[in-house]
């Protein structure tokens, strides 16, 4: 009685209790996804399934691609936008903008695979999915994912289609590669379930891709079908086993891939994208997944090369899948559907089913409660410092050292230049890459090349040709997967140059910024270490490393066939590179400044730069003049000619003459000093066996050259019809070397053929690779291409024809204008540069082009015969200044130019005339006399005003 009376008030409470209730709620409640579906027409349905595609840029409101974008929102409805790239301004106005159009919460995707960088570039960059592996930690999966998430959904994107649980256990695969975890399934599994907790514990939905398995395939499935293997036991045991681990674990959404296994599923032709057999069959039924089934994009290679876009979208929707990522129009792709579902080729309970998915998708993240991009949330955690620590911390985890013969690693100490090679495998980029600049940071001095897909194999031999063979090499090598692309390792032209170049240096470093067995094209190779992928926080991590800052730690997740196994690498502990104290200092470089910034005082310095002009010194010319890398007077005064038709102007070009000797062909010789190809005390036979093997001739050294100390003539005859190099070469001695000083253009004509012979290069090519185009000297030229307007011309020859752009003397023209001592064409602004280089010893800014000790040699150091090696030094009647110092040193040329270097007053002149013009015998003396009087005021302009002793005033300033 008494079980009966409590049975009785039970029941009456909970008839009060639901009594009490509103429709659908307490037990029987529906969901908002089931309650929304509800309200939906049949072509609102289909949208669901549907993505639109989009980059997120600023778009007018009146651009076609946002109004067919706003009609469909408007209309049907869009289940998803799949964002490819953009910025984080656009999405905070664009997404919000387009929910709020929305009738339904719109749920938003990207690939992010390796980082928000990956799609917005103010997101943070991350390593690759096979470098988080190879660090070992499994909690740097979920810190990886974590990031991603968490900058996802601060711009709005609420679903990540990743990661990849391909098994990489192909080496040949041109598209998986380094965006798998590895070769083992278990290992792939494990990574993936971190990876994907991390994702969902901070907001995102996460997808494993490309079901059921794409790692064993040789086919990129962007350009065509792809086919796997059809071994069942195989299948399971390998392919699809992370998958189910990845399932078990509670992922959203799976991605089916464009790939078969024709000799297993019952329609052979069949991609997985449109196989019910893998879809609902496999992937369903036998595996269990309840969640999302999303296509692979319907617009590649594997599914439009074979089948039709309405095909293709039909055959996925009846093959199980729900999210089309349709090769359609949106509309278009409802069209489709909605008439198959009325000619009943697709029920309407799989639209049902796949709407009803989506939905809850929508409702799991919270959007049915609020859809909109906080810009609080934006501007806090986008790009957050934490999120670049953790992934430069993973990155530097990740670095795997496959191969140390010769233990080249730790590099500890490098004598002379450290040779650094960035290949390309794709044209048209000769980019720096941040492993270059990262290392050059270092102030080790480095010389760089950029070799990419478009380089002839002419210009691959030149670089080839500059490398020591006793030098240290480090070639960073971008060689990575790619839509499109199908390979994955270097160009044929390229390969060809690295084995070369294995040939040639013992001392070689390969960093694979990608594909990590690009070894086995080069199982020569002495060291080997995998970086994995070219995006910069992977190259920042291995310069670290190779500079010895931090120690490589990493493990392979795969094997190299025949090179190495899973779980290799090699532990190398920090052992910080070694580097000059001094090259760690920045040389001075220039700036024009004001005249009060030196305590300049100017006004009679013009005034005698325009009296040398009024007294037919020059129709015109160029002075520069520097005190302490500040340009105090930079000034063109007259004209090109004494026609008065064009002006002067600061940046004009002027043929050098003999100022060719020391700006281009001592400069050659220095670097290739630098560089041990040569020594100052070297044979000229040595390198030209044409200049003689016997008597007086053979012992001419390179040193006896540069000093006008060979016992070679002044001068002689070149230019007559019929003479050669052979002719220059066999040129008898008029002394014997090292006795008495013969200034001798012949020498340096030699000189510069040396320096073709060592470096494989003309002087141009050679000074344009390692001198000027490292120090910015862009106007320092043989045989100038630059208009008429901006070169000076020279002298009127006896036919009457003026030379203008032509060298003006006539042994360099009858050679080819690119000679060692004269041919050169250059400004003011550029040669004072070169000078303000060998007053820092060497170094501009941080480039460095010359060793310290090398300039100290070639510019400081008097040798027996009282010479510089090339240089000048003032003395006498001088006739460019009498206020140098002692440590100045120079050179003239013939035409009417000067460059004065003083290190111990910090001050440079450079004066560019054309006094030749309009011809020779106007020089002397005029030009001579005040050539020394503006020398002297630019010192006098800056107070340094103690004569030299050595120097005299000429006779008419006395």
């Amino acid at each position: 009685m008494k079980k009966t009376f409590y049975l009785f008030i039970y029941i009456t409470i909970l008839l009060m209790l639901s009594g009490c209730a509103g429709p659908g709620q307490f037990a029987f409640q529906k969901s908002w996804a089931e309650r929304t579906l509800q309200k939906l027409t049949l072509r609102e349905k289909i949208g669901q399934m549907m993505l639109y595609g989009m980059h997120m840029k600023f778009m007018n409101i009146e651009n076609p691609d946002w109004q067919e974008l706003k009609t469909t929102i408007e209309t049907d409805g869009v289940g998803g936008i799949h964002i490819w790239s953009g910025d984080a301004g656009t999405s905070l106005t664009m997404l919000n903008e387009l929910q709020r159009m929305s009738k339904i919460p719109i749920l938003v995707d990207a690939d992010i695979e390796h980082g928000m960088n990956q799609r917005y570039e103010a997101g943070t960059d991350l390593p690759p999915l096979m470098a988080i592996a190879a660090t070992g930690d499994l909690s740097l999966a979920y810190e990886a994912a974590r990031i991603k998430a968490i900058e996802g959904r601060a711009v709005g994107i609420h679903w990540n289609f990743s990661p990849v649980t391909d098994v990489n256990n192909n080496p040949a695969n041109p598209i998986i590669n380094v965006r798998s975890f590895g070769e083992d399934p278990d290992l792939v599994g494990k990574y993936a379930v971190e990876y994907i907790r991390g994702l969902q514990d901070h907001g995102m939905l996460a997808t494993v891709k490309h079901f059921p398995g794409h790692g064993d395939t040789e086919t990129d499935s962007h350009t065509s079908l792809a086919r796997i293997p059809s071994d069942s036991t195989r299948l399971w045991d390998v392919e699809i086993k992370p998958f189910k681990i990845a399932i078990d674990a509670g992922v959203d959404a799976v991605m089916v891939a464009h790939v078969h296994a024709p000799d297993l599923q019952p329609n052979a032709d069949l991609p997985a994208t449109l196989s019910k057999f893998w879809t609902t069959n496999v992937l369903k039924n036998r595996l269990g997944f309840k969640g999302v089934v999303v296509t692979d994009a319907m617009g590649m290679g594997g599914i439009a090369r074979n089948y039709s876009k309405d095909f293709g979208l039909i055959y996925a929707i009846n093959a199980g899948c729900d999210f089309i990522i349709q090769a359609h129009r949106v509309t278009d792709a409802i069209d489709v559907v909605e008439r198959a579902v009325k000619e009943g080729v697709i029920a309407e309970k799989r639209i049902n089913e796949s709407a009803l998915k989506m939905l809850k998708m929508k409702e799991k993240i919270g959007l049915h409660k609020n859809r909109f991009i906080s810009m609080e949330h934006t501007y806090t955690f986008l790009g957050k410092n934490e999120f670049k620590k953790s992934a430069a911390d993973i990155a530097s985890r990740a670095l795997t050292l496959v191969k140390n013969n010769g233990g080249v690693l730790p590099l500890n100490k490098i004598d002379g230049e450290l040779i650094v090679l960035d290949i390309y495998d794709h044209p048209n980029d000769h980019r720096e890459s941040t492993m270059t600049k990262s290392l050059k940071r270092s102030k080790q001095p480095i010389r760089s090349f950029q070799i990419d897909e478009s380089d002839s194999s002419d210009f691959l031999n030149s670089v080839l040709n500059q490398i020591p063979a006793n030098g240290t090499v480090i070639v960073n090598a971008f060689a990575s997967p790619q839509a499109h692309k199908d390979r994955i390792g270097l160009p044929a032209a390229e390969n060809r140059f690295l084995k070369d170049m294995i040939k040639k240096v013992e001392r070689l470093i390969l960093v694979s910024f990608g594909n990590p067995y690009l070894i086995q094209d080069f199982p020569d190779l002495p060291v080997y270490v995998c970086a994995y992928k070219g995006n910069k926080v992977m190259q920042t991590a291995a310069a670290e490393a190779i500079l010895g800052n931090v120690p490589i730690n990493g493990k392979l997740p795969i094997t190299i066939p025949d090179i190495a196994d899973f779980g290799d690498g090699i532990d190398l502990q920090r052992s910080p590179l070694r580097v000059e104290a001094s090259n760690y200092k920045p040389g001075k470089m220039l700036q024009w400044s004001m005249p009060y910034e030196v305590e300049a005082q100017l006004l009679e310095l013009r005034k005698i730069l325009e009296d040398a002009v009024a007294d037919s010194a020059f129709p015109g010319g160029v002075l520069l003049a520097e005190k302490s890398g500040k340009i105090f007077f930079h000034e063109g005064v007259g004209f090109h000619t004494y026609a008065k038709k064009r002006p002067v102007l600061p940046a004009d070009l002027y043929d050098l003459a003999s100022l060719t000797k020391v700006v281009a062909t001592t400069a050659a010789i220095m670097k290739l000093f630098d560089q041990k190809k040569i020594t100052i005390n070297d044979k000229v036979v040595k390198y030209i066996p044409e200049f003689g093997t016997s008597g007086a001739k053979k012992t001419v050294s390179i040193q006896q050259l540069l000093t006008h100390h060979s016992g070679l003539p002044a001068d002689k005859r070149y230019d007559l019809e019929g003479s050669s190099w052979e002719d220059v070469f066999k040129t008898d001695l008029i002394a014997e070397p090292g006795i008495e000083r013969e200034y001798s253009d012949i020498g340096f004509l030699i000189l510069g053929e040396v320096v073709k012979k060592v470096s494989g290069q003309n002087l141009n090519e050679y000074l344009k690779e390692f001198v000027y185009g490292p120090l910015g000297m862009e106007s320092t030229v043989f045989n100038p291409m630059n208009p008429l307007r901006r070169i000076v011309p020279t002298e009127i020859d006896p036919d009457g024809n003026l030379i203008h752009g032509v060298v003006h003397d006539e042994k360099a023209r009858y050679f080819g204008g690119n000679t060692g001592h004269a041919g050169l064409f250059s400004t003011a602004r550029d040669l004072a540069l070169f000078g303000q280089t060998l007053i820092n010893g060497g170094i501009y800014g941080w480039k460095r082009v010359f060793r310290e000790e090398t300039v100290k040699i070639f510019t400081q150091t008097v040798q027996e015969n009282g010479e510089l090696f090339g240089w000048d030094q003032p003395g006498g009647f001088n006739p460019f200044g009498i206020y140098h110092s002692e440590n100045t040193f120079g050179h003239t040329g013939f035409t009417g130019t000067s460059m004065w270097i003083d290190p111990e007053n910090d001050i440079i002149v450079v004066l560019l005339t054309n006094a030749v013009h309009p011809n020779r015998i106007m020089k002397a003396p005029n030009y001579y006399d005040w050539g020394q009087l503006i020398h002297s005021a630019a010192y006098e302009a800056v107070g340094v005003i103690e004569q030299n002793p050595n120097l005299e005033w000429r006779e008419r300033w006395k």
